[in-house]
């Protein structure tokens, strides 16, 4: 299985997310994870390297993808193994179109992509969405709420949410602005990062289980989401 965090603008708390949801599954699955990162930054690497001077052990191993090649997937092998695989391969892109992304875009079998209510992000969006469908990428599309205020009321809320809804997924739970999202590590979840991005999240996997042959095998999560849980 491959499921990949892509969108065309940066800002929009895509890393933050691939990581929350890479921990949150780790912690809750026993599919084996095995992340890549794929942007040009290297953020999510570069944190799993700093993570190493944590006194916590790592749950998974972070690779990075294609910093010397033009096409790393061309010869499609990869890919297909990747996507035919009982694990999980997490994919994090670069908050930028680039044709070195095309074919893990056209061979994903989710693309989860966080979106802001902002001007600048609901266009880059809809432009992300529109290249999609010229790759004819066939991946089912599940958007996110992110940086969700809700103290304020968005007035293109309503249109874009309609419009997403013709193109995939938009999960009903948002991930609200939380400052504790600002510290996450790639080692563990702390309670009030649990609680931020649990709904969420449970959202998608169930939404993933649904759609896909091969499913992320959840054990114990309620007991122990109950658990993570502030009073």
């Amino acid at each position: 299985m491959i499921i990949t965090f892509a969108t065309q603008k940066g800002g929009t708390g895509k890393t933050t997310l691939a990581i929350a949801f890479a921990n949150y599954i780790s912690a809750l699955s026993e599919s084996k994870l095995n992340v890549f990162d794929f942007d040009y930054q290297k953020s999510f690497y570069h944190k799993w390297k700093e993570d190493e001077l944590l006194d916590i052990p790592k749950l998974y191993d972070v690779e990075i993808i294609g910093e010397e090649e033009e096409q790393p997937f061309s010869d499609f092998e990869t890919l297909i193994n990747l996507k035919e695989s009982d694990e999980i391969n997490l994919f994090d892109l670069a908050g930028t179109l680039d044709a070195k992304y095309s074919d893990l875009l056209i061979y994903s079998d989710f693309i989860v992509t966080p979106f802001e209510y902002s001007d600048v992000s609901v266009k880059s969006t809809l432009v992300f969405i529109n290249m999609l469908g010229l790759l004819e990428s066939e991946a089912e599309r599940i958007f996110i709420r992110s940086k969700y205020d809700k103290g304020y009321k968005y007035l293109n809320q309503e249109a874009m949410d309609i419009e997403l809804a013709k193109y995939g997924m938009l999960l009903p739970s948002p991930v609200f602005k939380r400052n504790c999202l600002q510290t996450i590590n790639t080692r563990s979840l702390i309670s009030k990062q649990k609680y931020a991005v649990e709904y969420t999240f449970d959202e998608l996997i169930k939404y993933i289980n649904e759609t896909s042959k091969i499913k992320i095998q959840v054990i114990k999560k309620k007991e122990k989401i109950k658990d993570s849980i502030p009073t």
